[in-house]
């Protein structure tokens, strides 16, 4: 038996990126990083000897964890060369991706040192036979000395790794919430994962996806699916209209793409996995809020995080679209179609109402009938058709003899009603038309009128883009206000009867100071619903122009070279030995901070933005439903300045459409990014593990901004999420987004203690803008 003493040695460019991202939070990194580098040694060996029986064990103790794999192993040149050299890689190359490993970066060990004060590897090469243990603590290490023990022994026969990681004083793991964190990266790992002699892979996938209630199913090979995807697909539909569906032998753009997408409408998350290990969970865009798993190959692990990259982010996006439209086009010649609210919406976004025939309507008397076949009755003879909800216009009207239509109350139905019987039916309509009565114009105004007039005009043209005429007139219905298209502007009348009208014209007499806000706040919750089909940006062309002018930042915030400033002057120094490692450390996180988002006091939103809630509570009536979950403008201040991170409501105050927390995004994103929240845009936010996700997507459908933090700790919810009323608030330097009541808890710091957020964001692209663009 023989043994020498190794360097422990770091690739300055990578070490600097590690620094940058800081990427290793949450202590049960450690934890993932190695059982992730068990999984991908037992793959190799099984890529090379399919009929080896690989096994994965895990023993976890308060103060110990121990993995050990009998996997490919490693010689003592991988340890030297990779293990122990941060940013080396023995499976970044071709063979290692041919056999399906999840990380090719070369820094799990980096992981180890964040709760361990002792590291003992031992291994032996499944290729060489080489068997070699190596022993490292904490205390002694040292970038510029030979500080691992390694030590050379006889070899065993069984190949294979063992790491056992002695838990720092202090530092202790809860064991529970450690098995039950690794048990969700391995659940739908196929070969033997134990934690604790407890089985916790080869689940089936219906343990995270279960199947809906089976009323048809279809299963097809080959089939295209939109216009870029071709899978084997099997879907369950259930009697109210939800849907499972899986993917499997998927092609994209005529190229194979392993592994498999398996959905359910109305999930609360996307699971992302690589070869069956988990990745992240991610936020895509869909009308049917699909979410699921999605165990692709071509999806990959950003550096040491619980994250995909953009580009995978991206294509899952993109692959979304076309399964939308999928769906779409399956729901549409069905009959429960008719219970869909995401199928009526997906059809209203895409102006595909001749899929609505199965649709089925109002028509008095009789039953509820399909919109094909008031077509088919409607081309022998015209049917008359209702828009309002005057019993008594219905009673003086229909009869056995002519029937009468009756358009639904609400959107999306409506929309879907009313275009499908212009298109594809003959209908007469009996008109239920708001109307306004004594109409009056400028030279009649009074001096609130004439202000509230100029105020609205101006707000339209600046912040939406909209040229419009405001007069004032008592108006049907008791509608606040009216908007009709007028050539190449909007006319709009005020009804200074209603409640909310006069509320304004009041404060312009008695509160001056707040009759701004509240203008600003009456046009976006109140005049944007009315006109939200002219405002240019809703259009491709203003969507792609506007898209345009945001700069397309890096896939931050992961940070490339030439974005590390002077990072590499302070590791070069460190280098040259000008300064000590504790210096060119504290240096570097410095230079680093803008990447991190660090929240250790919580302000109160009435010290910040005193009138917000005030005013959102006296235009609640006139808004109409207060969880619109549909595309708004945000709450803008942009005379407001303020240096608080966190922004909270008491539980004694009325929430702020349903929030009472909102975080500040950081500076760099507001930098790059924060013309998109001037924008109106809707709102989506998913959570799991260590993530909460944000998807704003913008309301021409054309585009989205992705908005990615990661806690040091779990988030205290169960996973969940879905569409959120939008919500955010725009101050002159700050941007705030909202947060769920659900997860409050994990943004809002007790006294003394600091929450850490590492952020990402970026620009997607829907599948539509992509085209465009192209």
């Amino acid at each position: 038996m023989s043994g020498d003493l190794i360097p422990f040695q770091i690739e300055t460019q990578r070490v600097i990126q590690l620094l940058a991202r800081q990427i290793y939070q949450s202590p049960l990194a450690l934890l993932r990083e190695n059982t992730q580098n068990a999984f991908d040694a037992v793959r190799q060996r099984l890529h090379e000897n399919p009929s080896f029986r690989p096994s994965i064990r895990i023993t976890l103790t308060p103060d110990k964890i121990v993995i050990a794999d009998n996997g490919i192993g490693m010689t003592p040149d991988d340890l030297s060369r990779h293990y122990w050299t941060a940013g080396s890689s023995s499976k970044n190359n071709d063979a290692a991706r041919a056999a399906g490993v999840v990380g090719t970066f070369g820094i799990g060990a980096m992981a180890n040192f964040g709760i361990a004060d002792r590291l003992i590897v031992e291994t032996e090469s499944a290729a060489t036979g080489e068997h070699t243990i190596c022993r490292a603590d904490r205390s002694k290490l040292d970038l510029k000395q030979n500080c691992i023990e390694r030590e050379f022994l006889p070899p065993s026969g069984n190949p294979g790794t063992i790491i056992t990681a002695q838990v720092a004083a202090g530092e202790q793991i809860n064991v529970q919430k450690a098995f039950d964190y690794i048990a969700e990266f391995v659940s739908l790992v196929t070969l033997p994962v134990t934690v604790n002699d407890v089985v916790v892979s080869q689940k089936p996938i219906e343990h995270l996806v279960p199947p809906v209630a089976e009323t048809w199913r279809l299963v097809e090979v080959g089939h295209k699916i939109g216009s870029r995807m071709t899978a084997d697909v099997t879907v369950i539909l259930s009697n109210n209209a939800d849907l499972w569906l899986s993917f499997t032998n998927i092609s994209w753009d005529a190229r194979p793409m392993p592994g498999r997408l398996v959905l359910r409408n109305g999930h609360s998350n996307l699971r992302t996995f690589r070869s069956g290990f988990g990745l992240a969970t991610a936020s895509v865009n869909s009308s049917y809020q699909f979410g699921g798993v999605a165990d692709l190959l071509a999806l990959e692990p950003t550096a040491g995080r619980e994250a995909v990259t953009v580009d995978g982010l991206q294509l899952l996006q993109s692959m979304m679209g076309d399964i939308d439209l999928f769906a779409s086009e399956l729901l549409a010649g069905r009959e429960e179609s008719d219970a869909s609210t995401p199928f009526m919406n997906w059809v209203v976004g895409h102006d595909r109402y001749d899929l609505c025939g199965k649709l089925r309507m109002t028509i008095n008397p009789g039953d509820r009938i399909s919109l094909e076949d008031v077509s088919r009755r409607s081309h022998g003879k015209p049917m008359m058709l209702y828009e309002g909800a005057d019993p008594g216009l219905v009673k003086a009207h229909a009869s056995e003899d002519t029937p009468l239509l009756i358009l639904a109350r609400t959107n999306p139905r409506r929309r879907c009603e009313s275009h499908f019987l212009k298109a594809h039916a003959k209908v007469s309509l009996i008109s239920d038309t708001p109307v306004v009565k004594n109409r009056r114009s400028y030279g009649q105004f009074s001096t609130s009128e004439s202000a509230l007039a100029y105020r609205v005009e101006s707000i339209l043209e600046t912040d939406y883009f909209v040229k419009s005429i405001v007069d004032f007139g008592t108006i049907s219905h008791e509608l606040p206000a009216l908007a009709l298209k007028e050539s190449d502007s909007i006319r709009i009348t005020l009804n200074p009867e209603g409640q909310t009208v006069q509320l304004l014209l009041d404060l312009f007499q008695t509160e001056f100071r707040a009759f701004g806000s509240m203008a600003k706040d009456f046009v976006r919750t109140v005049l944007f619903p009315r006109i939200a089909d002219y405002v240019p940006s809703s259009t491709r062309q203003g969507a792609e122009a506007f898209l345009r002018a945001i700069r397309r930042p890096r896939e931050v915030f992961e940070y490339a070279d030439d974005d590390l400033g002077n990072l590499p002057g302070i590791w070069a120094d460190y280098n040259d030995g000008r300064i000590p490692l504790d210096e060119a450390v504290a240096r570097s996180r410095t230079a680093v901070r803008s990447s991190v988002q660090v929240v250790d006091i919580a302000t109160r939103a009435h010290d910040v933005v005193p009138d917000v809630i005030e005013n959102e509570q006296a235009l609640h009536d006139a808004a109409g439903p207060a969880l619109n979950l549909g595309p708004s403008p945000g709450i803008t201040r942009l005379e407001l300045t303020s240096s608080a991170k966190l922004l909270v409501i008491d539980d004694n105050e009325p929430a702020l459409r349903g929030y009472r927390c909102f975080l500040a995004i950081t500076d760099k994103a507001r930098e790059e990014m924060g013309e998109f929240f001037l924008q109106p845009h809707s709102t989506s936010i998913v959570w799991g593990g260590q993530k909460t996700l944000f998807i704003f997507m913008h309301h021409s459908g054309q585009f989205g901004l992705y908005y990615d933090l990661q806690t040091r700790e779990v988030v205290e919810a169960p996973a969940g999420g879905g569409a959120y009323p939008t919500c955010s608030i725009v101050l002159k330097d700050r941007l705030y987004i909202p947060i769920p009541d659900e997860i409050r808890a994990s943004f809002v710091p007790a006294s003394g203690e600091r929450k850490r957020f590492e952020i990402r964001a970026d620009i997607l692209r829907t599948e539509s803008a992509g085209a465009a663009a192209a």
